[in-house]
């Protein structure tokens, strides 16, 4: 059996510290539409660069019916409806008890029409009213966006079932808002997979927890990655072989295998360790096909959206830096400007690569080498972007609060936050689904 160099086997560690790292809800809310119109004005979508955010205001839920109490739960999903927005970097939050708004309830209901007045006086955009019931373990929520500057209702939605779907409702109302407002739905309820110690995790964006995916307990599991369909493939070590497995079936085992992807026609590329070398390998057959070898080291390959064209890591030029080459293989151009840069990841709209630069920094780049921007500098290590299929996001890994965490951020740099404060294991190298969460 072929052995890679401890030089390889050193210089890998440039990718990601091998450290050994879910959510599948399957449940879909009943979502009647109330009402809905056209969005007057629409906020650009493209968040790189300054841009000035919407003032919005959500006042405390009310109850359906009125008098009748509303419970912790309800608060609990306000305020996740209220982290959502907030985290896109779309919107800027108003207090809403700095309103002067009398009636509460106005807004609720045809009968009782929101007065848009108070709500101007303090400089809103957009109010968000909700109302809420939940009788047993049956919850129901009423919500509404009002467009201040037109005096219109622009969005109204109706969600009935269980309380545990509660926050795939507020989630799914998110997204709405941001179509009425942007032209575009948000990402709410996508999948992002990482690695949790030993084990795979599926996360969304939007939850508070992950869950693990079965089967990456079996082995030291590394290097997860997610693809259409939700599919996944992660790399182990099974006694002295190495394996890449893809949805729970081992699809290559022996030498040295690191960072997967997904292409996006399914076909799963890595880097693979020959004798002297790491090169990024086809697994589309039996026998993985090579298609790079400028290098010592090439491995992290992405794809554009079409898939003819992959980013990828190599030292070719004596220093670890992105390139882009045919995916069928072919000599690679540099993207990254001079110094060490790794662990990219291409846009869905196809235009631009995050990458991070001297192990500590994500940064963007245009495909054509220009209009380079760093996204993070002076907040500890930062690693392993990963944009949103919207393009909108990015999120990463950092050390920046003392331990491992999973980060979100606009594709800007803006709003940068945990995604998932509450889970406590180690958080590292997340990949996004490139799929769209269902509307409805």
């Amino acid at each position: 059996m072929l052995k890679p160099t401890s030089r390889l086997i050193g210089t890998l560690l440039f990718l990601s510290t091998l450290i050994f790292a879910g959510f599948n809800p399957g449940v879909s809310s009943a979502q009647d539409g109330l009402e809905y119109q056209p969005p007057s004005v629409l906020i650009p979508i493209d968040l790189i660069g300054v841009f000035n955010r919407y003032n919005l205001v959500i006042p405390t839920f009310q109850p359906i019916v009125p008098a009748a109490p509303v419970g912790t739960d309800i608060l609990v999903l306000q305020r996740r409806l209220s982290a959502n927005l907030d985290m896109t970097g779309y919107f800027q939050l108003l207090d809403p008890r700095s309103s002067l708004e009398t009636n509460p309830r106005a807004g609720l209901s045809p009968e009782n029409p929101l007065d848009y007045a108070p709500w101007a006086q303090i400089g809103a955009n957009y109010v968000i009213k909700g109302a809420a019931e939940l009788r047993g373990a049956r919850l129901t929520l009423e919500m509404r966006l009002f467009d201040v500057a037109t005096g219109t209702q622009k969005l109204a939605k109706r969600y009935t079932g269980p309380l545990a779907e509660g926050r795939t409702m507020i989630n799914r109302f998110t997204n709405e808002v941001l179509l009425a407002v942007t032209g575009t739905p948000g990402v709410f309820g996508s999948k992002i997979v990482f690695l949790s110690g030993a084990s795979v995790m599926l996360t969304e964006l939007g939850a508070d927890d992950a869950t693990g995916v079965s089967g990456s307990r079996a082995a030291k599991a590394n290097f997860p990655t997610i693809g259409h369909g939700d599919r996944l493939a992660w790399t182990r070590l099974n006694g002295k072989r190495w394996e890449l497995v893809s949805d729970n079936r081992v699809l290559y085992s022996g030498e040295l295998v690191v960072a997967p992807a997904f292409m996006p026609d399914g076909t799963l590329a890595a880097g693979l360790s020959g004798p002297n070398s790491t090169n990024i390998a086809i697994f589309d057959s039996k026998n993985p096909r090579v298609i790079t070898g400028g290098g010592q080291i090439e491995i992290s390959p992405t794809f554009s959206p079409d898939g003819s064209l992959m980013a990828y890591v190599s030292d070719q030029a004596g220093t670890a830096g992105i390139y882009v080459a045919p995916s069928s293989g072919g000599q690679g151009r540099r993207l990254s400007p001079p110094g060490k840069s790794t662990d990219p990841s291409w846009s869905p709209k196809g235009d631009k690569i995050a990458f991070v630069t001297r192990e500590t920094d994500i940064c963007v780049i245009n495909v054509d080498g220009s209009g380079f921007v760093q996204l993070t500098g002076g907040q500890g290590t930062n690693r392993h972007p990963s944009f949103s299929p919207d393009g909108r996001m990015i999120v990463f890994y950092s050390n920046r609060g003392g331990r491992n965490q999973l980060y979100v951020m606009a594709a800007n740099g803006d709003r940068q936050q945990p995604l998932i404060p509450d889970f406590r294991g180690d958080q590292t190298l997340p990949t996004w689904s490139p799929d769209m969460p269902a509307m409805q």
